[in-house]
């Protein structure tokens, strides 16, 4: 019984963090999709973006190691590294693909935009996912 009480708090904390989170998210979502449609810089929007989601991808991390009791922090910490790992392959890949297709496009930040913006999009799933783990 009292593990429920102590329980309890954490579970609640951890809920309020996840709705403040997916909160985070879609305001992240909604400030890029406006700064595209002022058209002035789509490369600076995706980069402030990609920013932001991988800053917010940190927090939700932190936050979550932070409230677990050792034997979740350990599967959390497996899970992070073999996500690491798919996220540097990912990225690795599309920077390959993009830098073989470059010749083929017109110049400008164009390519570069649309980079960020799919490496954004997979810190984003990510951040999802944890908080989906965890809430």
């Amino acid at each position: 019984m009292k593990r429920l009480i102590l329980c309890l708090p954490l579970c609640i904390c951890l809920n309020v963090f996840a709705q403040t989170s997916k909160t985070a998210v879609d305001s992240l979502e909604k400030r890029y999709q406006q700064c595209l449609s002022e058209g002035k810089s789509n490369f600076n929007c995706a980069l402030q973006y990609y920013t932001q989601m991988d800053s917010l991808l940190h927090s939700v991390y932190t936050e979550l190691y932070d409230n677990l009791d050792n034997n979740r922090r350990q599967t959390l910490q497996i899970s992070q590294q073999q996500w690491e790992e798919k996220r540097e392959t990912y990225f690795k890949d599309i920077d390959v693909r993009v830098e073989k297709k470059r010749p083929l496009t017109l110049s400008g930040l164009d390519d570069d935009m649309i980079v960020t913006d799919n490496k954004a999009a997979f810190l984003k799933t990510r951040i999802v996912e944890l908080l989906g783990k965890h809430s």
